[in-house]
């Protein structure tokens, strides 16, 4: 039986643009070089790892232009239900690795966060932020490294969002938060595993066949795409000890650039919880999220220089900025009080066993659907 009946045809040819910018190319190894030298000092082969591990998926991601936003927008407009089972089969390929791995406690945990009202709230404003934006948190990394216009606004958006996210985060958590709630946690780990592959395998089952009962096809490109990425996380969760995550950078980032504007966010709830207090205080080459942040963009960045694609990249209107802008800051806040972003609360979650993930997304999910009725506005 031929594959043609279930996939259809890719290409994978390469839009180039007119010439290679071998300068900025140039400028950019030598950025490369730079920041892996202060990585080495700081983390060592470890952080080189994540680095390079970092700049893969930038290049992953362009190339197969792999997004979260774009691909929940087209199911909720056009009912086009592949995008997400692509996301789930890539939930599904990291939780052969995360949840074992886990339950052992071989080294690496998985990503699991409070059942909470910050959660709820969090996730819906995310969801609205990466629609207004055209971007998640992958998203923006990948489409800034590549030259768009919209997310050189929407990242210092979602920089500042972050640090406001994480000053009101303390506060919104009093309003009631559970325990983590682990699928099968409980249970002996063939029980925790059937519980969870089953769960997410079915969602991807569903979704695939309802998309192959309407006369689309899958696309073997988004197949390999999604493989290449399970790939890369499970690398990234092997090395790092947690799994990817991507919004915790920024909030590093932005928190630091508070402190040198001498405000002294130090002494705020959140900053003076173990794990923000520390990164805090150490470099930024030294968290694992910035460098992962960073590895990305650079990575896409080398890609969109060798393929001549800057010059690809239209200007966007004046309100798509402004919605960028916007997007950003309701991602940034979005992400602090539900615990991450798609990569860091949707994918992680959801691949550690996490009941979280699974709220995260439905939310979300309703979040990006209200943001269909405001796209409008702004010249979408």
């Amino acid at each position: 039986m031929s594959n043609n009946r279930f996939f259809e045809h890719d290409t994978y040819k390469i839009k180039q643009g007119n010439k290679i910018d071998y300068y900025f190319l140039s400028i950019l190894g030598l950025i490369t070089f730079v920041i892996a030298g202060f990585v080495s000092l700081d983390t060592g082969s470890k952080g080189l790892a994540l680095f390079f591990l970092g700049g893969l998926l930038g290049i992953v991601f362009i190339f197969f232009q792999y997004g979260f936003a774009s691909g929940w927008r087209k199911f909720i407009i056009n009912g086009d239900t592949r995008p997400i089972g692509y996301h789930f089969l890539l939930i599904g390929f990291c939780s052969f690795a995360f949840l074992p791995i886990s339950y052992l406690g071989l080294g690496s945990s998985g990503s699991f966060a409070p059942i909470s009202v910050s959660l709820l709230i969090g996730s819906f404003i995310f969801g609205i932020g990466m629609q207004l934006a055209n971007g998640c948190g992958s998203g923006v990394l990948f489409a800034y490294g590549s030259g768009s216009g919209r997310m050189i606004y929407a990242l210092p958006g979602f920089i500042i969002g972050s640090v406001v996210g994480s000053l009101i985060l303390p506060i919104v958590l009093d309003w009631g938060a559970l325990n983590p709630v682990i699928i099968g946690g409980s249970s002996s780990l063939p029980i925790y595993l059937m519980s969870n592959l089953f769960l997410i395998f079915s969602i991807v089952t569903i979704f695939f066949t309802l998309a192959l009962r309407s006369g689309r096809k899958l696309s073997q490109r988004s197949l390999i795409g999604t493989v290449l990425i399970a790939l890369l996380c499970i690398l990234v969760f092997i090395i790092s000890g947690h799994p990817w995550g991507v919004t915790f950078g920024f909030t590093v980032w932005g928190g630091k650039i508070a402190m040198l504007a001498g405000i002294p966010i130090d002494k705020t709830v959140f900053w003076q919880w173990p794990g923000p207090a520390l990164a805090l205080k150490q470099s930024v080459f030294a968290d694992v999220s910035s460098l992962m942040n960073f590895g990305m963009i650079i990575g896409a960045s080398l890609f969109a220089s060798i393929t001549a694609s800057f010059a690809q990249q239209p200007w966007p209107p004046f309100r798509q900025l402004v919605a960028a802008m916007i997007g950003g800051l309701l991602m940034g806040i979005g992400a602090r009080l539900a615990f991450g972003c798609n990569i860091g609360a949707f994918v992680a979650g959801i691949s550690s066993g996490s009941l979280h993930g699974w709220l995260w997304a439905f939310f979300a999910l309703f979040g990006s659907w209200l943001a269909m009725r405001i796209r409008p506005y702004f010249g979408f």
